[in-house]
């Protein structure tokens, strides 16, 4: 069965069998596939939507009458050669605006539809679209930031002292901003978008309405934002949510020619069944480009790696869904996230999209914390599992909240990420996150949290992270990788990716990160290579192993400016043991093969069959002496095989391994070993790197920045 929607020619009237017969909206045609699986029809239904803007003042609904069942599938699919585009918002026409002064124009913004109370409808608005490009919030500094002067005075996470100079004289106006890195002025972890209650002048201290979770210092990164007196410069717009009114300064004349889209929504498509029981089952989105969703007044980082709820939205929406899938669609500029799956999703595939511009994270897989949910065991609130997220290019990510990654995974399990390309994201290309055993609480569920079974409250585990290329992440914060695993399960495989062309920018970083708690990993055959430090920025090691039982085995690591090219740690209380280090190249890769931090006999399973090269240098190994924390201390090679009565790296070879560059000039770049190299030796296995990233069947143009 088909029905048809032209938002061109269409008629909600129509019956919508036919072309000739479309309806206008998509929700008329949502109307009548509902009608049929009620009555029982149990064949596919496909609805071709035909080209056009949908303009939606509430996001579009599916629930558990709106998808097939046995077999059956629902399926919302563009028109062949017509461009849809599904758009949270409202296209502000010429004539709607008025010259207000100096370039700036200004429109009365419409109140937003009845929408029974949902959040993920606007009315004051937190961004803005001109021609399919991101209009900003009038801000300062207007590129960068401002470092705070010092703590405030009576509560550091209420607020911060700013130094002469950093700010412009203007007034504040009611609901302005600051985003903000907390962390007392040291950790570049998350950031937070917080209401100012006051700017005082005199002794020079911003206030916020709200506390943030850690404390603000000299030298935390803010910017403030929201006041007309700060509105200067094309691409910026302010929003006077008492009159009702919105400025901007366009970035091109007449206004009147230009696409300019207000958002009305936080989530475009929400797919939501009622319960795990009752889920939202068998759509499938293809084609279609799906745009323009708003932000939020205020962002608090996660609680534990747990997103509040105001973090949770996404341009597609989903929980308590099962076999919905989303393919060759082109998700861009989110107010938060592409994608997000919430709570129970399962079966969830996420293929052949472009999904770019992005306020958050691409695409957001969020299980249950532990002890959330109404669950009487942990075997029950592991619910969150099973999905593909497999051949999207995610790129620009993290426009307005400074953590976002290119795909996030929090406790959730037995996923797939593959052949995904990810790039220009300000923190992680991939992270898999949890809680740690050290920040459980006594009991969840009923069961008291032992060392034994800790585990089973971990359910971001048994994950399948392969054939992804990863370039050009970590550009806006610190101690965090391209790939990073914090608290997860164990079992995770990160196989088969390459990594590249990717720098730290300040402070330190790593590449492939098994932060605290990160146990029983498997990372193995990835390239790692051309990754640099820049600014005062330093790549501290290229793989970096914490956690128990981890084993990197047959990864290739080439041209990376990095101190070390293995490291290992035990911090926070969380064990570090057991990790091994076999049949890896390093070639010119770090001063040293490995830097330990407080090394002990129990650190390292296994070490050995790798090969190191770095012209005429010998490896060194630091970190042995107790207080060598930063490397400064290097022992020569031979003493280190005399360690622990020389269970390490008998074998392992200071020699060039023959490698073999080709397709450089064309972004192809391959690395092969030659036939004589020593690595084959060793146990070494080939690396076929034209499995990593996309397919050639991928249907958008790849566009190398």
């Amino acid at each position: 069965m088909e029905f048809y929607v032209s938002v061109v020619s269409g008629d909600d009237n129509g019956g919508g069998a036919s072309e000739g017969e479309a309806v206008r909206t998509i929700g008329r045609a949502q109307e009548l596939v509902r009608t049929e699986l009620a009555a029982r029809y149990e064949k596919d239904i496909t609805v071709w939507v035909g080209g056009g803007v949908y303009e939606l003042a509430v996001p579009l609904r599916f629930d558990s009458r709106d998808g097939g069942a046995s077999g059956i599938s629902v399926t919302y699919r563009s028109m062949p050669g017509e461009e849809v585009c599904i758009a949270g918002g409202k296209v502000q026409g010429g004539a709607c605006w008025e010259l207000y002064r100096d370039g700036i124009y200004r429109t009365r913004l419409e109140q937003p539809a009845a929408d029974g109370g949902s959040s993920s409808s606007t009315r004051a608005i937190h961004t803005l679209y001109e021609n399919g490009e991101r209009a900003v919030k009038a801000c300062w500094p207007k590129a960068g930031y401002n470092a705070a002067a010092g703590k405030a005075e009576r509560d550091d996470r209420r607020g911060f002292r700013f130094a002469d100079g950093d700010l412009p004289d203007f007034v504040p106006e009611s609901g302005m901003q600051v985003h903000i890195w907390p962390g007392e002025g040291e950790w570049n972890w998350f950031t937070e978008t917080k209401t100012i209650e006051k700017i005082d002048w005199n002794t020079k201290e911003i206030s916020f309405a709200e506390p943030a979770p850690w404390g603000i210092d000299r030298g935390s990164r803010y910017r403030v934002q929201g006041a007309l007196q700060l509105l200067t410069e094309p691409g910026e717009f302010y929003c006077d949510e008492a009159e009702g009114m919105l400025y901007y300064y366009p970035r091109q004349l007449p206004i009147a020619e230009q696409m300019i889209v207000v958002p009305t929504v936080r989530r475009v498509i929400e797919l939501c069944g009622e319960s795990a029981d009752n889920p939202v089952t068998d759509i499938c989105f293809e084609g279609l480009t799906i745009a323009y969703s708003d932000s939020a007044q205020q962002y608090r980082m996660p609680n534990s790696n747990c997103e509040h709820e105001e973090g949770r939205d996404g341009l597609i929406y989903l929980e308590n869904a099962a076999g919905i899938s989303v393919r060759g669609c082109r998700l861009l500029q989110s107010g938060f996230s592409g994608v997000v799956m919430n709570g129970y999703c399962q079966r969830i595939t996420v293929a052949d999209n472009l999904i770019e511009h992005l306020g958050y994270n691409g695409v957001h897989v969020m299980g249950f914390a532990p002890g959330e949910g109404d669950f009487a065991t942990a075997a029950e609130a592991d619910v969150s599992k099973c999905n593909v997220i497999t051949n999207n290019l995610i790129r620009y990510g993290g426009e307005l909240i400074g953590h976002g990654s290119g795909i996030q995974l929090y406790q959730s399990g037995s996923n797939e990420v593959s052949h995904n390309e990810i790039h220009g994201m300000p923190r992680y290309g991939i992270s898999l996150k949890g809680l740690r055993y050290g920040t459980m609480e006594e009991s969840y569920y009923g069961t008291k949290v032992t060392s034994e079974n800790h585990y089973d409250f971990a359910h971001t585990r048994d994950n399948v992270i392969t054939c992804n290329n990863v370039w050009d992440v970590m550009k806006d914060s610190q101690d965090g990788g391209m790939i990073e695993s914090w608290g997860a399960g164990i079992g995770n495989r990160i196989t088969y990716n390459r990594f590249h062309h990717s720098g730290i920018y300040f402070s330190y970083g790593f590449c492939i990160y098994l932060d605290d708690a990160s146990d029983h990993y498997l990372v193995s055959h990835n390239v790692v290579h051309d990754l640099f430090s820049s600014g005062s920025g330093t790549l501290w090691f290229v793989i970096f192993a914490k956690g128990i039982g981890n084993r990197v085995e047959n990864n290739l690591l080439v041209r990376n400016g990095a101190r070390a090219a293995f490291g290992t740690q035990e911090m926070a209380g969380e064990e570090n043991r057991e990790i091994s280090f076999v049949r890896n190249i390093a070639y010119e890769s770090g001063e040293q093969l490995y830097h330990f931090v407080n090394f002990d006999s129990s650190r390292l399973r296994e070490a050995d069959y790798n090969l190191y090269f770095n012209g005429e240098s010998l490896p060194t190994v630091t970190g042995i002496y107790g207080d060598d924390k930063r490397g400064h201390r290097p022992i020569a090679w031979e003493e280190w095989r005399k360690q622990v009565d020389g269970r390490y790296d008998a074998h392992t070879l200071h020699a060039d391994p023959g490698i073999v560059f080709s397709g450089e000039r064309d972004g192809e770049l391959r690395i092969e070993l030659r036939p004589e190299s020593p690595a084959f030796g060793l146990g070494w296995e080939s690396i076929d790197m034209s499995r990593m990233g996309l397919t050639k069947d991928f249907p958008f143009p790849r566009q190398w920045d």
